[in-house]
């Protein structure tokens, strides 16, 4: 079991996808997250949403509403349960789908998009040049953040998107990208 680490729903336990090839973002990472953005009142997209325990302290903290993308049912599944017990499914809107066709999917504008995909298979890349593709959900507003190993090395920018800050937390980096103002 994971705890929620901020917000209203501080010291809740979500349960964890059963498989053991999902990995979690780290407690003090998802912290670390919410002391980048303040996500009040934010529309919030997670890529890679696994057991959507970033969606979840983003809600936790005052996020308006959650986008989760996540291929694996099993995943998709424990989200759902999760939400249900968190009593905040009324704020979870879940696209169980490949990322690729997933985004496609996607109608409205995000204020924070946050993906956590598996390390090092350059889904990181991937997903960044889809989201480009895809330029009515963010805007010059939009914060885009990605979780990703230090040992995988993005680009600074992917279309009109550029890396403007990065944080190290061990083995993991924040790279934060926005849309190019020029």
């Amino acid at each position: 079991m994971l705890s929620i680490e901020n917000g209203f729903l501080k010291g809740r336990k979500i349960n964890i996808v059963p498989d053991k090839r999902t990995r979690y973002t780290p407690a003090n990472v998802r912290r670390a997250l919410l002391n980048i953005v303040d996500v009040t009142e934010m529309y919030s997209l997670e890529i890679f949403g696994g057991s959507g325990i970033v969606s979840f302290e983003f809600i936790s903290s005052g996020a308006e509403n959650a986008t989760i993308v996540e291929t694996s049912k099993k995943a998709c599944s424990t989200i759902i349960k999760n939400a249900k017990s968190l009593k905040i499914d009324n704020k979870i809107n879940l696209i169980c789908s490949d990322f690729r066709k997933g985004i496609i999917k996607l109608t409205k504008k995000y204020d924070i998009i946050f993906m956590d995909p598996p390390f090092q298979l350059g889904l990181a890349s991937e997903a960044l040049k889809k989201i480009t593709e895809n330029k009515h959900i963010y805007d010059e507003n939009t914060i885009i953040i990605v979780e990703h190993s230090k040992r995988e090395i993005l680009e600074k920018n992917y279309g009109d998107l550029i890396r403007n800050k990065e944080y190290n937390y061990g083995d993991i980096k924040l790279s934060v990208y926005v849309k190019d103002g020029e």
